[in-house]
């Protein structure tokens, strides 16, 4: 079992950090490009490069014509901007690498007024969800909705976030920005013409207080990939994770990597976050899911009585082994007033079809991608649970895996 475990870790951790780079390693060629004079020969063959290998619109074309409502339900256009640059993204809350950039998005916004510049998000979902999006973030910037409809032309069949930059007069200034990296790499560039004047963006320190080396323009503060701490103890830089990896395929570094490594260390840095669960005598922090049938479950209608709180994922080996013990605990128990609650991960079908196998007549609740009340309760693990207290406190520190949770449950009852 133990080895199994381990093998699932390290190929969890392989994938993770495969996504890692096939996410960020285009970062390097753009940090090339602003080496270079942006009319030189090797930034003019970049540029042939990349739009070679995005694809997209092509540079100097027309942006294709839109009208799309915003979040207060008013038509807005792109010829509504005329004059000013602009950067369209293609955007959605629910996609963890736009949430990712959001807030710094968010903080170089007042540096695109002072360029005459617009950021324009064209957004999935309701208007609802969008609101609280970007007020979570601090996003002031119009935010229009595309209601399922891809009516630009410019984002059919695109993932998200996907940008491009427009000039003036309409017309695509810069080769499609695909991916979290090179989305924010356009930002940067909208924002650049204050950095390259020795001015601060917004949440960056001033410039002294960076290593000496090249000069680069500013950046905000380095974007911090959250892992649970069994993954990673100590705080990393991309840059470091990219030249370990190399050094341990036998590749020698130059002053050119050094250099950037640096400054890939500002723009990403890998932090492990807490994974071992709220402790005893903290507040169980409250939640409100939909159910498998859609109705909303709340952990207030079990105040007055005691909760086994379990975090699942119908991919969980040992959770199906959990499952029947789960089941047969809350027709014993129920009468004792101990209520069962299971938060699952993953789809709707998923967990309906593992709750019709195991016979499950307790609530089986989901929560959404970014997992958020797994990490109000600092678990990431599955199966994991918590035995809260008929006032609302976590009675016991969290248990992790089947026999710990039967224990769990037989302590709380002692």
């Amino acid at each position: 079992m133990i080895t199994v475990l381990l093998l699932l870790i390290l190929v969890s951790l392989w994938f993770g950090f495969y996504q890692l780079f096939k996410q960020q390693g285009r970062i390097l060629l753009r940090l090339d490009r602003l080496e270079h004079p942006p009319h030189s020969p090797h930034a003019q063959q970049e540029l042939s490069d990349q739009q070679a290998e995005a694809g997209g619109l092509p540079v100097q074309s027309d942006f294709p014509p839109f009208a799309l409502p915003d979040l207060t339900g008013r038509l807005m256009n792109l010829a509504d901007l005329r004059g000013r640059r602009v950067l369209v993204v293609h955007w959605n809350f629910e996609c963890g690498f736009c949430d990712s950039i959001a807030p710094q998005l968010a903080r170089l916004e007042s540096a695109f007024a002072k360029q005459n510049a617009q950021l324009l998000l064209l957004a999935h979902g309701e208007a609802r969800p969008n609101l609280d999006g970007a007020a979570e973030h601090g996003l002031k910037c119009p935010i229009l909705l595309m209601q399922g409809k891809e009516e630009t032309g410019a984002f059919e069949q695109e993932g998200t976030p996907v940008a491009y930059l427009i000039d003036e007069e309409g017309r695509v200034a810069a080769p499609v920005g695909r991916g979290a990296e090179r989305v924010l790499a356009l930002a940067l560039e909208l924002a650049g013409t204050q950095a390259e004047a020795g001015e601060t963006v917004p949440g960056e320190p001033p410039s002294g207080a960076l290593p000496a080396g090249p000069a680069t323009p500013e950046t905000p503060p380095p974007h911090r990939l959250r892992l649970p701490r069994f993954l990673l103890k100590h705080d990393i830089g991309l840059g470091d994770v990219i030249k370990r990896f190399t050094s341990a395929l036998g590749i020698k570094t130059c002053v050119g990597c050094e250099r950037r490594a640096t400054v890939l260390n500002r723009w990403l840095v890998l932090s492990g976050i807490g994974g071992t669960g709220l402790k005893a005598g903290t507040p169980a922090p409250a939640f409100e899911l939909p159910d498998l049938a859609g109705r909303s479950v709340s952990l207030e209608q079990y105040r007055g009585r005691r909760v086994l709180l379990l975090f699942s994922d119908p991919q969980c080996g040992p959770c199906d082994e959990l499952a029947p013990y789960l089941v047969r605990l809350h027709r014993e128990r129920a009468r004792d007033g101990l209520g069962v609650i299971v938060v699952g991960r993953g789809s709707l079908e998923e967990n309906r079809r593992k709750a019709q196998e195991h016979g499950m007549d307790f609530p089986v609740l989901l929560q959404d991608k970014k997992w958020k009340v797994s990490k109000e309760y600092d678990i990431l693990a599955t199966p994991a649970a918590f035995l809260i207290s008929a006032d609302g406190v976590i009675a016991k520190d969290a248990a992790v895996g089947r026999d710990a949770i039967m224990a769990l449950v037989g302590n709380g009852q002692s």
